[in-house]
């Protein structure tokens, strides 16, 4: 699933007193079946970029082709909810069938899909989210509980069978367990079925441990693009940027100021843990910045925060 986006910028209410800039030459690439997040402070220009992406506006100047289709120009918005799915947050907002069943199947039903496919569509989708068809299908998307109706809500985009999914803080307002389950479920979605994934979220843990590469937008245009460790690890920079590094990069980063003999560029909980205890295995029976706790002082975590 293809996406170029080539020297695009956007001003909303041009030519009009109110006139704001909020694209500036926005250029970049998404390859077939790559995972990409796109962070930004507030006002960045995220969301009217993944707008144009999606085809919900059209761009100012410039070009953005989505799997041959330009959306530049006038597209046929048809074809091009066929191959993009665009999640907005809280997207249970916008049930509004009798039954769950009904509510997956507005979508497809709308492409003009036989009533078959449009059956195995949302069974399909359905199951992809985690929800059993037989059992939550039938119930009305408004006695779920607030995961499971945001879960319903994606299997109606899924339904469609988009090339590209979009998500924008997919999991804004859920609690920690609800969270991973719709995360868990992305992540399934690329890794299994390889689909084309552009994240926008304000959660760095997330974007670190799913995107496999990071788009950094600051003021309308791209500051930042590259793989996503290479990314996290420029702290200072995302730190002049108003943005912060994932907790587990920030660690690591300040276990080497000390002089741990340590990569930064772990992104999970786990990697950093292996990379910590290799690292004071490597360091045992030395002193000094290769010893498993290099410049501490007594009584002191290698965080800096002292023991109680």
């Amino acid at each position: 699933m293809p996406v170029t986006v080539g020297g695009v910028s956007h001003t909303y209410l041009e030519k009009t007193p109110f006139e704001a800039r909020a694209l500036v030459d926005v250029s970049l690439e998404v390859a077939d079946g790559e995972f990409v997040g796109i962070i930004g402070p507030t006002g960045s220009g995220k969301s009217t970029l993944i707008q144009i992406i999606d085809g919900l506006i059209r761009p100012t100047a410039g070009r953005v082709v989505v799997d041959g289709l330009d959306l530049s120009v006038k597209a046929n918005l048809r074809e091009v909810r066929r191959r993009v799915g665009l999640i907005f947050q809280y997207p249970e907002h916008q049930l509004f069938e009798e039954t769950v069943t009904a509510d997956v199947a507005f979508g497809p039903k709308n492409l003009g899909l036989p009533e078959g496919e449009v059956a195995e569509r949302v069974r399909e989708a359905l199951r992809l989210v985690g929800l059993d068809p037989d059992r939550i299908g039938p119930r009305s998307p408004f006695a779920l509980s607030g995961g499971q109706m945001r879960r319903a809500a994606i299997a109606g985009v899924l339904a469609m069978r988009p090339r590209l999914l979009i998500l924008d803080e997919p999991a804004a307002g859920l609690d920690p367990r609800g969270r991973e389950e719709i995360l868990g479920y992305v992540r399934r979605l690329h890794k299994d079925l390889r689909q084309t994934v552009v994240l926008v979220s304000h959660h760095m843990e997330d974007v670190a441990r799913l995107a496999d590469r990071v788009v950094v937008m600051h003021r309308g245009k791209v500051v930042m693009d590259g793989p996503t460790a290479e990314v996290f690890t420029a702290g200072d920079r995302l730190r002049e940027l108003g943005l912060r590094v994932p907790a587990v990069t920030e660690l690591m980063l300040r276990l080497k100021e000390r002089g741990w003999p340590l990569a930064t560029d772990a992104l999970t909980i786990e990697e950093a843990a292996r990379r910590i205890i290799a690292a004071a295995r490597a360091g045992a029976g030395r002193s000094g910045p290769a010893g498993g706790a290099p410049d501490e002082r007594p009584g002191e975590s290698p965080t800096g925060g002292g023991h109680r």
